[in-house]
């Protein structure tokens, strides 16, 4: 993943809105996110149209409503550990 960046998205419920604003601003169509924790209760649907490569640990799976699992790939820690080895950036937002 030369030029694109990993972004681990893990942010209290109530500092959602600030977070989803910062990767707006900051990710490119092409990079990958990973959501974690309270992140996944409340994904806006302009994170669906806009990055089409989107991860959820699969412990966290039953935080994701079921119209938003249609749009994520649900990986493993092994799954998570080779990803995040594929990308030379990383941007964690808290």
């Amino acid at each position: 993943m030369e030029n694109s960046a990993l972004f681990l998205i893990q942010s209290s419920y109530n500092n959602l809105n600030k977070i989803w604003e910062q990767l707006a601003q900051m990710a490119q169509s092409d990079d990958h996110i990973v959501i974690m924790g309270d992140t996944c209760l409340a994904i806006p649907t302009t994170v669906f149209s806009s990055h089409a490569q989107l991860y959820c640990l699969e412990n966290e799976l039953g935080l994701l409503s079921i119209e938003n699992r249609e749009h994520i790939k649900v990986i493993d820690y092994a799954a998570f550990a080779d990803l995040v080895l594929q990308f030379k950036r990383c941007i964690t937002l808290k």
